[in-house]
Parts: C-alpha cells; structure tokens; sequence
C-alpha cells in the first residue's frame, strides 16, 4: 500500500514558529513543507496523543486513496510499505535550533554565536528559542507510553550541543533506556552527555568534516576549528568500550569547487582512521545540483570522486555509507558505485 513513512513512524521539534510536524523534511525546506499539528491536537503545552494519533491515521488514509497533500508531490518517503498502526513513536528529529559556530558553505541559513556580553545577548537568544517546551513534551511522550522503546533519536540543528537543554534532553533519553540516539554536530564543542552515551554504548555521532586538510576545513566551514574537531573526535573515540556497537561516523559533503578534490578525500579518509571513526559517509551539496540542473559534466566528476573515495575507504577497512544525493549521481548515469 502505498503510504507516507514519516507518518508511518516520526515526530519532528522544528525551530520558531514552524512548531511540531509529523514530516520531518519540514525544517530541511524552512517550514515549506507540511503543516505544524493542529491546534485540536496541540495547545502549545501539550499533545492530545489520541488525537494526534487519530490525526496521522487520517492523513494516511487520504495518501492510500490518492489524495496526498501537494507539498508530498514526488517525495521519496511515499512509497509502498506496510503501515502497522501500533500508536507509537518509532522516530524523533529533535530539530529546534538554528544558532551555530560554523558558516558552512553549503549551508541553507542558520544564525551565528554572539558573545554573551553583547548587550542585546538574552533578546537574540530568545528569538531562536521554539514556542514550546520540548523537553517537557518528550517526558509526556514517555509517560504516556507512546515512544516505542527501540525509537531512534535524532538531534539535529544548527549546532546541537549549543542548545541549552541539549545535555539536560540527552541524559534524560540516557535515564530512561533509550539507546539509539544520533547527534549531527560539526564537533567543535566537546560535550559531556556525548561522552557518557559513547560510555554507555547509547549515542552515534555523525561529524560534519568536509575536508582533509585544515586550509581546505576552513574554507568549507568558515571557521577555523579543524584541529580543535579532530582532538574532540579523538577524545569521544577513547571513551568507547569493548561494548561498543554504535557508530562514530565522519561525514564529507562535497560541494563542487570548493573541496572535490581527490588529494582531500584521501586526507580525510587517513584523518578519520588515524583518530578512531568506525565509519565514513559521503554527500554532495543537493542546492548547487539542483542549480546546475544536474548537468552530465557534473555528475562524472562527482562520479569519480566517489568512485575514489570508496576504493580509499575500504583500503583503509573503514565501512562507509553513500548518502541519497550520492546514490542519486550514479542512478542518473545509470551507473553502480565502484
């Protein structure tokens, strides 16, 4: 049957005035995509999850006759797939913060750190802060026994680990047993509850590195922090234990121009087993494909790169993951990765 996955499992925390969203591809399109929850469902303090779930089961009930809102038009998430309605939880994007202390280039917009002695400091902050208490919302999602027990959490941002709450929400999800927790950071604020959930076998890291050498770093990420990321990396992989299952991920997005280069995928590939990654991951900036029109030219070469890159990831023996995007050059030319 063909149904919508997102509806099917998740639960997304947006940032400002985007608020709660069942589609958690909504904060990836600045709250172009799906609608916040209902007023019926939320009243801004908490979730009615009999309605909130009687909600979702309405609006798959529209996609399997045909009637999927237009902001679902060709989204890979429909597809056919079985829809079990077990009123649970089984994915949350905790997405609620746009500050960070990077200025990647392919970034889509997010607001920078300023010092808190700014006299304007606390009115900035509050502006970026989302209109509901998330950590309030996640503890009655848990006493109220809706988030699966083998739910995945995903903490996203802007920079996560500079959220206020962030340490306070992470131990809590620690607290309570929940063990497959993923933390999108660009890692250069080392973070305390990281640390314990690597202990505790509890917390993948997937690290935004983009670059092999530290000239290259700070011309991707606009900052310079590439020795300050790769200490911090080094420090999370030596708080594993024999235990650990989870994964220590760096992550290359390749942005045409700027660092697709072979002699930087190699670095990369020798930094992330030199400082203890479990895995590796590529992509390539979605936007700039999309402004070429993916264009043959561009997909060889961003072809090559990852044929490259993959042929030095299992030299190394270093497991490694290809992003949609990637996945999406070599179904353009018809082509298998290497």
């Amino acid at each position: 049957m063909r149904i919508c996955n997102n509806l099917n499992t998740s639960i997304c925390f947006n940032y400002k005035d985007i608020g709660i969203t069942y589609c958690t591809l909504t904060n990836a399109s600045n709250g172009k995509g799906w609608p916040k929850i209902s007023d019926n469902v939320f009243d801004g303090e908490k979730i009615n999850w009999t309605k909130f779930f009687e909600e979702r089961s309405k609006e798959i009930e529209a996609i399997k006759n045909g009637c999927e809102r237009h902001e679902c038009k060709d989204c890979q998430q429909i597809t056919d797939i079985n829809f079990c309605d077990d009123r649970k939880i089984h994915y949350v994007l905790l997405s609620p913060w746009q500050i960070c202390n990077s200025n990647c280039i392919y970034c889509l917009g997010h607001a920078e750190v300023i010092s808190a002695k700014a006299p304007n400091y606390y009115e900035y902050y509050k502006e970026y802060e989302e209109p509901y208490d998330m950590l309030s919302i996640i503890k009655d999602m848990i006493a109220n026994d809706v988030l699966a027990k083998d739910a995945e959490i995903d903490f996203a941002g802007g920079e996560p680990t500079l959220y206020p709450k962030f340490d306070e929400i992470i131990n809590f999800f620690i607290d309570n047993s929940f063990k497959n927790i993923i933390i999108h950071t660009n890692n250069i604020q080392y973070s305390k509850a990281i640390e314990r959930g690597i202990k505790e076998n509890a917390i993948s890291l997937m690290i935004s590195i983009d670059a092999g050498t530290k000239k290259c770093h700070e011309k991707t990420k606009g900052v310079k922090s590439f020795d300050k990321v790769w200490h911090n990396f080094k420090k999370y992989s030596k708080a594993r234990n024999k235990n650990y299952t989870m994964r220590l991920c760096t992550k290359y997005v390749l942005v045409p121009g700027i660092n697709d280069s072979e002699k930087e995928l190699e670095e990369f590939i020798k930094q992330s087993k030199k400082n203890g990654a479990t895995q590796v991951a590529l992509n390539v900036y979605n936007q700039l494909l999309n402004e070429m029109n993916y264009e043959e030219k561009l997909l060889n070469h961003l072809k090559q790169l990852a044929d490259f890159w993959i042929l030095k990831a299992k030299e190394k023996e270093l497991p490694y993951i290809l992003f949609p995007n990637i996945e999406y050059v070599y179904q353009k030319l018809e082509k298998q990765p290497f």
